[in-house]
């Protein structure tokens, strides 16, 4: 255990939060708040490995992944002094995140957010015990390579769990195509998991 970090204990399910807060997550912040370096070079060899994976599941691209994820590791530590213990340290710095990745896509604007009107056919997704079969690593591979509207719009409903509503204020775009996009999304995703499982079952 680092000499500045106190022993780690977790508060009870008592205290009415809605997640269990790690004490030594709160310490840490507190450090980060003040400058710590130390406390800073530990949140990042903690959190930047999962903060990756957010942004490989949103741009797809490693460098770019890369370069988001150093840029949001520099907006949690400027804002770190807001972290409130109403959830874990690390689900605050994966919305943090999540924010910079929506206002790289927003500047960029390079994603075509169009609605798909026509008629597609219907595949039928995948069952949990089907699921489960298919390794976690290969899902993830499997939404990085959607198209990026898709896979933006499939991270911000499936994962985040914003609504429609939510995501087309979030994108300027209009609730009917977020919901369109999102039909494509785990249309493709189906058939992904339907060929993984017919060569590997």
């Amino acid at each position: 255990m680092r000499k500045y970090l106190r022993p780690s204990s977790v508060i009870s399910s008592e205290s009415n939060l809605k997640e269990s807060v790690n004490i030594e997550d709160l310490e840490l912040a507190r450090l980060c708040a003040r400058g710590d370096e130390n406390a800073r070079k530990e949140m990042y060899i903690r959190y930047a490995g999962s903060l990756y994976a957010i942004c490989i599941r949103y741009v797809g691209d490693r460098e770019l992944a890369r370069d988001l994820m150093h840029d949001s590791m520099i907006r949690i530590y400027d804002t770190i002094g807001k972290y409130r213990p109403t959830g874990t340290l690390k689900s605050w710095m994966s919305k943090v995140t999540v924010n910079l990745l929506i206002d790289h896509i927003r500047r960029e604007r390079k994603y075509q957010f169009v609605s798909m009107e026509r008629e597609y056919e219907k595949i039928p997704e995948p069952s949990v015990e089907e699921m489960r079969t298919v390794p976690k690593d290969q899902i993830m591979r499997m939404v990085s390579e959607l198209p990026e509207a898709k896979r933006v719009i499939f991270n911000l409903f499936c994962v985040e769990g914003y609504s429609h509503k939510d995501i087309s204020v979030m994108l300027g775009i209009k609730e009917k195509t977020s919901s369109s996009l999102l039909f494509k999304a785990r249309e493709q995703l189906s058939r992904n998991v339907r060929d993984y499982l017919r060569e590997n079952g």
